[in-house]
């Protein structure tokens, strides 16, 4: 991962955290162990829950096999017959559980916008929950690493719309979907961090608005 020294301990701690939350909703591969192990001390300026929830996390990963992990990844997110809690934008915000509707389109239009793009080896649509969450944290680096200021209020602008119109509208339909529909302590934590992470990305605009 790479250093960034401009940021505050806070908004370090956050975004890091939000990239390797990011990095755990893929599907479990050898990097996951890495994510994890990162996360409680990424999330521990962030206060006990978020640490408590890190902490399980790492637990469950230890006395739990890939396989399982990999069980109820696919059926909670990938299927191949019915989705219990879609990771796609698309399907909370538009209309009939649409997937690659106009909201997709649009999220990938603000990733360009912001000059990035879909890597060739990502293959789910721009807007899955992955990917959300990392762009909010690239937003945050950013920002807190721009020299200039029009450049700074331009992602912090993003920030904001962002959050309002996409990852911070549709993840909590989301996380309801995922707390009905399974029992796996790992998922479970790792959504409630999110939320609580999406919840401290929130705070932090409050605290310090656009404009």
């Amino acid at each position: 991962m790479a250093e960034y020294t401009c940021l505050s301990e806070s908004g370090l701690a956050l975004y890091q955290a939000l990239s390797l939350a990011a990095g755990c909703f893929y599907q479990p591969g050898p990097e996951l162990s890495e994510n994890v192990r990162a996360l409680p001390e990424a999330v521990h300026p962030m206060g006990s829950e978020a640490a408590a929830s890190a902490g399980r996390m790492l637990n469950e990963l230890e006395n739990q096999s890939r396989e399982e992990l990999l069980k109820e990844y696919s059926r909670l997110f990938l299927g191949p017959f019915q989705l219990e809690a879609p990771p796609f934008g698309s399907v909370y915000l538009e209309d009939e559980d649409r997937m690659m509707g106009e909201s997709t389109a649009e999220a990938q239009r603000i990733y360009r916008e912001c000059g990035l793009d879909m890597s060739p080896d990502f293959t789910s649509p721009p807007d899955h929950v992955a990917a959300e969450l990392e762009f909010l944290a690239y937003l945050g680096f950013q920002e807190g690493n721009s020299r200039d200021a029009d450049q700074e209020t331009f992602f912090r602008e993003q920030r904001a719309l962002f959050l309002d119109s996409h990852i911070g509208r549709w993840f909590p339909m989301f996380a309801e979907n995922v707390e009905n529909n399974t029992e796996m302590v790992f998922y479970l934590e790792l959504t409630r961090l999110s939320g609580r992470l999406l919840e401290s990305e929130k705070r932090h605009l409050l605290a310090d608005p656009v404009g």
